[in-house]
């Protein structure tokens, strides 16, 4: 008798067969299901690909699996399971259900095939707020050589300028390149000018520059 099932009752019976005759001996049989294996595989497509991906099975059981690869879970009970692709990168997408439903068969073995694609991630502008000045106050500040450069030229582009006196500007770009910009400083002082960037994605990168305001020299008469 195989080792899933059991005789319940008494085992052996004894009987007794009449001279002619016939007698019925019944046993009952009971079996349960073997256990399965489950085996997952993934195939990821693109040119940014993360280290891997973790595979769990009914929330609990976990595994590490390369982007193209395969793990197995053995002796898992026979029946329906639920099979989830985790630790997916911001930057992929699985076009597979996830998770996926898999039923185990009884001493056999089940595959779930999970499929991603991952785009190459947004990088932020890089930003120039040009060098340090000095300038005298009453003069209209214009920013000289704040400029820009996006690798994924995902544009257009908006900017905020920070003057550093609690006071700001913003402006937008329809290519990569300067960034102007003027203020009126109002007080002598050092006022630390911040330009940020941020491409068409919400990436965003910042610069900042150093200005110092002077008073006008005092003229003796």
């Amino acid at each position: 008798m195989a080792a899933n099932c059991t005789v319940s009752g008494a085992n052996p019976q004894t009987v007794t067969v009449p001279p002619g005759g016939s007698v019925t001996a019944p046993f009952s049989v009971s079996c349960t299901p073997l256990p399965g294996d489950l085996t997952v595989t993934t195939s990821t497509s693109g040119s940014s690909q993360p280290s891997g991906y973790t595979v769990a099975v009914d929330g609990s059981q976990s595994q590490a699996i390369g982007t193209n690869s395969s793990v197995t879970f053995t002796s898992l009970a026979a029946g329906s399971h639920s099979v989830a692709l985790g630790d997916v990168a911001a930057n992929c997408t699985v076009s597979s259900p996830d998770p996926q439903t898999a039923t185990v068969p009884s001493g056999g073995t089940v595959t779930v095939s999970f499929s991603a694609s991952c785009a190459t991630p947004n990088r932020p502008p890089t930003v120039n707020a040009g060098s340090d000045q000095s300038v005298l106050l009453g003069v209209l500040y214009s920013l000289p050589d704040a400029s820009f450069s996006d690798p994924d030229n995902d544009g257009p582009w908006s900017y905020t300028i920070d003057w550093g006196d609690a006071s700001s500007s913003s402006s937008s770009r329809p290519s990569q390149g300067s960034l102007p910009g003027t203020h009126n400083y109002l007080l002598p002082g050092t006022y630390r000018i911040t330009v940020t960037v941020m491409d068409h994605h919400g990436a965003s990168g910042s610069d900042l520059k150093i200005l110092t305001v002077g008073s006008l020299p005092v003229l003796n008469r």
